[in-house]
This record gives C-alpha cells, sequence and structure tokens, in this order.
C-alpha cells in the first residue's frame, strides 16, 4: 500500500494528495460562481443548497430523476424564482446531446441505474452552463454539509488559476465499500475531492462524467493529469451504512477498477492511449490480491456486525471483479475517449442562447408545474 509516490508492486494507492493542488495564501482573483447544479435524489435535502445560493446570489439548477420528484421539490420551496430550474432527465433523455458509446458498453448496461442517473444529470449540468454563457459552476450533492458562502466563493476564485476545485469529505469519508473496508481493516484510506462537491471552470475544462460509477474521477482525470484540481477545504457528507447492501460493493466494482487503473497511469507517466490488455490484467490482478488482503485483515478481528457486513462485501466484490475482462476494461476506455471527443465537439458547437428557462427549453427539460 503506498500513499502516492513511487508505486512498485504496491497493490493499492491509499492517497493521491500528491496529485492535488494545496494553495497557500490568497490569490488575488474576482470569479462569481455562476451556478449551483444539484443532481438530486432526495428532494427533502435542497435547504442548504437553496440558502447557499440565495446567499451567493447565482443560478441554481435541481436535477431529478423524476417528475414526482420535481413536484416534490416545488411543495417543499414554492415556485421557483427566474434564476432556479427543477426539473427532470430520464433514459429517454439519452439521445441527440446525451448519446454516447459507454452508454451500450457491455459493462455499463449492467450497472445499476443509479450511477447512469448521476453521470447523466451532471452532464445536463454542462450542457445548460454552455447554453447559457456560464464560466464557474458548482457540483454540489444533497448530502453535503458545512458549505458557506464564503467557502463556496473563495472556491470559485481559484477557478481563475484552475480547471477545477474541489473540497475533501473529512467528516463522513466518501469513499467505494471496498475502500471503506479497507479502512476498517488499519488501512491509511485517504479521500479524492469529488463531483460532491465541486467547481468547475466550463470555458476553459471540457470534460464528460461517463455512466458508471467514479464518473466524476474520470470527469477530472485529464485536470488531476495536468496538475490543475485544487482543494479549497473540508466539508462533510451526511452519513450512510456502505456495507448495509453486499449488493453495493458489487455495482461499484467496475468503476472502482477502471479509475483506479486510469490514476496509476499518471504515477506510471504513462498514457491512456498506451494501455493493453496486458496492462489490465495487471490491473484486475491487482485487485483480487486488494481484496484478498483485506478480507484477511478483517477475518483477524472480532467478528461484531460490521466486520461481518464488510466481509459480505468484499465477496460481492469479488464475485464481481471474476467477471470483468481486460478486453472489457481496454474496450471502455476506447468507448470513453471517444465520447470524450465527441463531447467536447457538441459543447462547442453550441451557442448561447439566453436565460435558464430557454437553455431548459432547448434541451427539452421538462417544465413541471407546481
Amino acid at each position: 500500500m503506498v500513499a502516492g509516490g513511487s508505486l512498485g508492486g504496491s497493490l493499492h494507492i491509499e492517497s493521491h494528495a500528491s496529485l492535488l493542488q494545496q494553495p497557500i495564501g490568497a490569490l488575488v482573483a474576482r470569479r462569481a460562481l455562476d451556478a449551483i447544479v444539484v443532481p438530486t435524489i432526495r428532494p427533502w435535502s435542497l435547504q442548504p443548497a437553496t440558502v447557499l445560493a440565495r446567499e451567493i446570489g447565482c443560478a441554481l439548477i435541481v436535477i431529478c430523476s423524476a417528475e414526482k420528484q420535481v413536484r416534490q421539490v416545488l411543495s417543499e420551496c414554492g415556485p421557483p424564482p427566474d434564476n432556479m430550474l427543477v426539473t427532470y432527465v430520464s433514459r429517454s433523455h439519452e439521445k441527440n446531446l446525451l448519446s454516447f458509446l459507454t452508454s451500450v458498453h457491455p459493462e455499463t448496461d449492467i450497472e445499476p441505474t443509479c450511477h447512469i442517473d448521476i453521470a447523466r444529470k451532471r452532464n445536463v449540468g454542462l450542457l445548460l452552463a454552455r447554453l447559457c454563457g456560464w464560466r464557474t459552476v458548482m457540483y454540489l450533492d444533497d448530502d453535503i454539509r458545512g458549505m458557506t458562502g464564503d467557502a463556496a466563493s473563495g472556491a470559485a476564485d481559484l477557478t481563475e488559476y484552475y480547471h477545477a476545485v474541489g473540497f475533501k469529505i473529512d467528516n463522513y469519508p466518501d469513499n467505494s465499500v471496498v475502500c471503506h473496508a479497507h479502512r476498517l481493516a488499519g488501512g491509511k484510506q485517504d479521500i479524492l475531492p469529488g463531483g460532491s462537491a465541486l467547481l468547475v471552470d466550463v470555458e476553459e475544462y471540457c470534460s464528460l462524467f461517463p455512466p458508471i460509477y467514479n464518473e466524476d474521477w474520470l470527469f477530472l482525470f485529464e485536470a488531476v493529469q495536468a496538475r490543475s484540481v485544487a482543494v479549497a477545504g473540508t466539508l462533510s457528507q451526511v452519513d450512510y451504512q456502505p456495507f448495509a447492501h453486499s449488493k453495493r460493493a458489487a455495482t461499484e466494482e467496475f468503476g472502482d477498477v477502471v479509475a483506479e487503473g486510469l490514476y496509476r497511469l499518471i504515477y506510471d507517466g504513462t498514457s491512456v492511449t498506451d494501455t493493453t490488455v496486458e496492462y489490465w490484467q495487471d490491473v484486475l490482478e491487482r485487485r483480487s490480491r486488494l481484496i484478498d488482503h483485506i478480507a484477511a485483515q478483517l477475518l483477524r478481528m472480532h467478528g461484531e456486525a460490521l466486520v461481518i457486513g464488510a466481509l459480505m462485501s468484499l465477496a460481492a466484490a469479488r464475485k464481481r471483479l471474476a467477471a470483468i475482462t481486460p478486453l472489457a476494461c481496454v474496450s471502455f476506455i476506447h468507448a470513453w475517449r471517444t465520447d470524450l471527443d465527441n463531447w467536447r465537439e457538441r459543447l462547442l458547437s453550441l451557442q448561447i442562447v439566453g436565460d435558464l428557462a430557454t437553455a431548459a427549453k432547448f434541451l427539452e427539460l421538462p417544465n413541471v408545474e407546481s
């Protein structure tokens, strides 16, 4: 296990902090935050984002998964002001601008809808930003707590110097189930700032959220590679039980393998285009040994419910891992890179249409009446 630096034969990179920028002192910038994008599944948990957008004076975009959720939001918040959009996207929107090869890849085709759903919502946020002519957008999940107007504004200023600026989720760590098990077993597992609280310079940085777990890692990959992702502070996340359902670990496994394999390339100084079937075979073998190592450590601990739940989750992850082939990884990377090139062309071809309502109409996003 390593925490960055030389990898050697390590099974797992516990921390990617060495790839991130830690701004020291005040940087002089005046970058306004144009909008907050909340991809929500909890309509009753939007008050922090609503208060924050009002304090900053920026637009607020709430993207739900179904019309029923939109109606819940509207009943809680009342009729939205002109600078607030409450809408929903579904799989039926995956046409034209949201059509991707990765969406029909054999591995993502069996992914649960939650990973596809969050990626779709975040991509819609990028489309809206382009159509409205915005520069700086913040993604904020509905389970993140502690964000203040000053913190958000300070992070917006940092986007003058970096492609993306994130926050470390420290109070309750935002990790995959396997990484939670690694921490439980005594590993020094760190957290990579991701899409749960992320500001992006959407004018300078064009990227894509693909439909797999760790979609934010892939979105940030080129920015991290260019050493253009900064950490603006720490926030907290509403607690959840990572080992409550072992299936969760299985649904995360393909995305975890792909993301960890890609970020290992940065340390190795090699290119995505250089990855081969042999490279991914090695990634899969390391992952297998990692899961077995974590399980062995946990088996030395007392068999309380938490440990038993972690072992069951690791068993589910191990079973899913056995079904992933090096060819599946190679083909996904090719599909992702093609999608990324096509997505950039789509974004750059969009013309500014004016206000948020016009942009939503252009994308045929539903206008749900309260």
